[in-house]
């Protein structure tokens, strides 16, 4: 008999507005090739462009649970999931992606098979962006510091709010009533819902233990035979392209620290050329930097081929490192920051360099030993495109990972 598994989420839309809803989208149709039997309940805001807008067909079944706009409660919006997801019956339910509505909704819940899938840090952070404040990583944290934590969030929020115009995670926050001091006991008390909590890193797990007792890190993953291979006649040939890919404009990714590095590397040495995916195309001026432009997610991938190396500066804890995985498949080395998931894929002198997050002086001279060595970069890239293949291809995620948890979680052995 098939095994029955909801996916509940307060987030998600297609085309996809971030690696969490491609997450889900890999996670349940390679689920759906192993035999699973998959729906996605679906939270639609009326009238949103980001919370719950699918346009075309998606190749699971959707039920989608409508509220309209700026009208979310948080007890209706609870009890109205755990009546959709009963009368489906699941074996197992994920609650997937979600911002502060997600502890309502998982107290609601806990009668099911029940597992909590945190792509970030939802839990840390009324906004898991305001972990990077300030130019350094914030020390506090939602379940340690309630206090501090709802000040800062009521203080940031609060122009946002007062302007009408809410994004998802505002409306999240205002129909959770996550400024109040009991919010923090709905979120701990939510945590006893969970017979594991599914992460993507580990240093995200080690924050999470203290708390649960049953955390487990599950990678993200990529279809690497979608991603285009670096061109091997690029070696010995031309000025270095140093690839910059994503959400560049967004100044946790380090564009700014990449660039810096880019200005000491210019005074000694004029064969290399910084690429990143940048809307400022006015941004440019120096002769080693050319920003590209928005581009689709096939688009971005084609770069890898004219790249000689990957650079991925970020400045906070990211999450995963989806951009690090796909330069692997495509046979690039990898130069990162040192911090969240990106310390769990980038293996230091086999598949790239981790740098200090901010350390344009370390940026530079890792991205310089690989300028200089062009058997380096050919070993490493090598390497990591194993690694992507072996480690991180989406349907041996599904089988290493997804399909035993759902295993023991059904059977009660979490």
């Amino acid at each position: 008999m098939k095994r029955r598994v909801a996916f509940v989420d307060l987030v998600f839309s297609w085309p996809p507005n971030g690696g969490a809803d491609a997450d889900l989208y890999h996670v349940m149709t390679g689920l759906q090739r192993e035999g699973v039997d998959v729906r996605l309940f679906l939270l639609r805001e009326e009238g949103s462009q980001e919370r719950g807008v699918v346009h075309g067909m998606l190749p699971f079944p959707v039920t989608p649970v409508s509220f309209p706009h700026h009208r979310l409660n948080a007890d209706t919006v609870a009890a109205r999931f755990r009546e959709v997801v009963a009368e489906w019956g699941p074996d197992v339910v994920l609650l997937t992606h979600g911002f502060c509505l997600k502890p309502h909704v998982a107290r609601a819940l806990a009668g099911f098979p029940l597992v909590g899938r945190y792509y970030a840090h939802e839990l840390m952070c009324a906004r898991d962006g305001f972990r990077y404040r300030d130019g350094a990583p914030c020390p506090n944290d939602f379940l340690r510091t309630p206090g501090v934590c709802r000040d800062c969030a009521a203080e940031s929020l609060r122009p946002e709010i007062a302007s009408g115009e809410w994004r998802t995670w505002v409306s999240d926050y205002v129909a959770a009533q996550a400024w109040r001091p009991r919010y923090h006991g709905t979120v701990t008390e939510s945590l006893s819902a969970f017979r594991e909590i599914v992460v993507s890193n580990r240093s995200l797990r080690e924050e999470l233990l203290s708390h649960h007792p049953a955390v487990t890190v599950i990678p993200g993953g990529v279809n690497g035979n979608t991603i285009p291979r670096k061109d091997p006649a690029r070696v010995g040939s031309g000025k270095r392209a140093i690839l910059m890919t994503g959400r560049v404009e967004d100044p946790r990714k380090g564009l700014d620290v990449l660039l810096a590095a880019g200005e000491l590397l210019a005074r000694k040495r004029d064969d290399f050329e910084i690429r990143a995916t940048h809307y400022d195309l006015l941004s440019g001026g120096k002769p080693w930097y050319r920003p590209l432009g928005w581009m689709s997610h096939a688009e971005a991938l084609s770069l890898y081929q004219g790249a000689d190396i990957a650079a991925v500066p970020s400045l906070w804890r990211e999450p995963f490192g989806l951009v690090a995985v796909e330069a692997m498949a495509a046979g690039l080395p990898v130069v990162a920051s040192d911090t969240g998931g990106l310390s769990d894929i980038v293996r230091p002198g086999e598949t790239g360099l981790l740098v200090p997050p901010g350390d344009a002086e370390a940026l530079a001279a890792a991205l310089e030993t690989l300028l200089d060595d062009d058997a380096l970069r050919a070993r490493m890239g090598a390497a990591g495109r194993i690694q992507a293949e072996t480690e991180h291809d989406w349907q041996g995620v599904i089988r290493r990972h997804y399909l035993p948890l759902l295993e023991r979680v059904a059977d009660g052995r979490s």
